[in-house]
């Protein structure tokens, strides 16, 4: 840490936390490479929409504990077909995790057309519980 940062973070006492983790996320490599989109449409409100070919509703379990929204997509379904020429879509499983401000909520979870769309709500400071998160298919 710079003699400038250390000037600037001394005035935030009780941040050591984010701080460092700010610090450890700069050196964290992505493990899986599932693509996905964090939309924020105002101050309260944000989406994450991933992409989810050939998955299907129950193979995935979305749960939110503490700051934590963990996705879980068990293996696809695979198909055998000889005439395969490429194959690129993924049929292994997919643990996915996102850190999530304290006062975020899931607010619903759908699965449209291969994307999973997870609506967050940014909601008064409370304690979290873990819960699961229905997906609704349309």
């Amino acid at each position: 840490m710079s003699l400038e940062q250390k000037q600037i973070f001394k005035f935030y006492v009780g941040y050591d936390d984010i701080f460092n983790e700010i610090k450890n996320l700069s050196n964290i490599k992505t493990q899986t490479n599932i693509a996905f989109d964090v939309l924020k449409y105002d101050d309260n409100n944000y989406e994450i929409n991933i992409a989810l070919a050939g998955v299907t509703q129950d193979q995935i379990t979305i749960e939110q504990l503490n700051n934590f929204l963990m996705l879980d997509v068990k293996d696809k379904i695979k198909t055998s077909f000889e005439g395969v020429i490429h194959k690129g879509i993924r049929t292994n499983s997919v643990k996915q995790r996102f850190r999530l401000e304290q006062n975020i909520e899931v607010d619903e979870a759908e699965l449209v057309n291969g994307i999973l769309k997870i609506k967050l709500h940014k909601k008064e400071m409370k304690t979290k519980l873990k819960r699961e998160i229905e997906i609704i298919e349309e």
